[in-house]
């Protein structure tokens, strides 16, 4: 199998979300995201902050329908995630616990969404620790 070889480099330590765009012989595209954590050569005891995010529901969503998005951050107390839902719309921002309380069910930030019209979204979210360092994650949301 042959394909199209990506290199990257990373200037700023942190936990970043490469989008891969595959589109086949027919037309189909498909989306898978690659989770890149970047360490910091200096401080590699400094964990990058890491970021999780998730959508309901994943399935049949239809122009108008209510969606739920969640996020958390790790390693990262300081600031907000900042959603962009990829439409043009504006930015939301939220703040979950940055997981100070582990496993707390409660540390997840939580905001909604709805889009107007029919396609394929990447939506973003990010968290930038008090080291200037981010933490990225992106969802592909297909609005029937």
């Amino acid at each position: 199998m042959n394909g199209v070889k990506v290199e990257r480099s990373y200037k700023i330590p942190g936990t970043y979300s490469e989008v891969i765009r595959i589109t086949d012989d027919e037309g189909n595209i498909g989306y898978d995201f690659s989770v890149v954590q970047i360490f910091d050569k200096d401080h590699p005891d400094y964990l990058p902050p890491a970021i999780h995010a998730c959508y309901d529901p994943t399935f049949d969503i239809k122009p108008g329908d209510e969606i739920i998005f969640e996020v958390r951050s790790y390693h990262a107390t300081h600031g907000w995630e900042v959603w962009d839902f990829g439409d043009g719309s504006p930015k939301v921002t939220v703040q979950s616990d940055g997981n100070v309380k582990p496993h707390d069910p409660d540390g997840y930030a939580v905001t909604t969404h709805r889009y107007k019209k029919s396609g394929d979204y990447i939506v973003t979210v990010k968290r930038c620790n008090e080291r200037g360092h981010w933490a990225v994650a992106r969802l592909h949301v297909r609005v029937e």
